[in-house]
């Protein structure tokens, strides 16, 4: 490899088992040169990422779950504190109840549809917010998405309206962040 992303930090989130397109995307930072650091809920996928991590030699395995502002905050403070800074982030976050992304989407919960919102889409801007301080000399911020955004797609429902809002919330961070 070229490695583009030598003497580059940063930290990928939403890895559940070397399956995750989280993880490949570390695979490839890693063989890019990044050195990297997980944010992983502990308490649901700790277990499965931490042997990844492991083997992929990456040390900062940390608590990081984005319905907890204290976790998150921890996480990036022990960036801050072991790395001073952070060239990027990526976000690989995304729940929905299963359940719920059958049948009709009119027939989504109010609970759900909050919890889905949250976890998929609010957790990336609070990363941005709390990943700008440490990215003095600029960054990247990255996530991903889906085409049932744009179009209705059978069993994404409310996951749709989850990832259209992550993308909009993309335009209106570049429009903070960007200059």
């Amino acid at each position: 490899m070229a490695e583009l992303l030598k003497g580059k930090r940063g930290l990928i989130t939403g890895i559940a088992n070397d399956r995750s397109i989280a993880w490949g995307i570390a695979e490839a930072m890693k063989a890019e040169g990044a050195e990297l650091a997980f944010g992983v809920q502990m308490d649901v996928f700790g277990e499965k990422v931490k042997p990844l991590a492991a083997n992929m030699g990456v040390d900062l395995v940390l608590d990081y779950n984005v319905q907890d502002d204290a976790s998150t905050q921890a996480a990036f403070d022990t960036l801050a504190d072991k790395w001073g800074g952070l060239d990027f982030a990526v976000h690989a976050i995304a729940y929905s109840d299963k359940s719920e992304l059958t049948g009709r989407f009119i027939n989504t919960s109010r609970e759900n549809f909050k919890n889905s919102l949250e976890i998929s889409a609010y957790s990336f801007i609070d990363m941005a917010k709390k990943a700008e301080p440490l990215m003095t000399d600029g960054g990247s911020l990255i996530t991903l998405t889906y085409q049932g955004s744009r179009k209705a797609t059978p069993w994404y429902n409310v996951m749709g309206v989850a990832k259209a809002a992550l993308e909009s919330a993309v335009v209106y961070l570049a429009n903070d962040l960007g200059p």
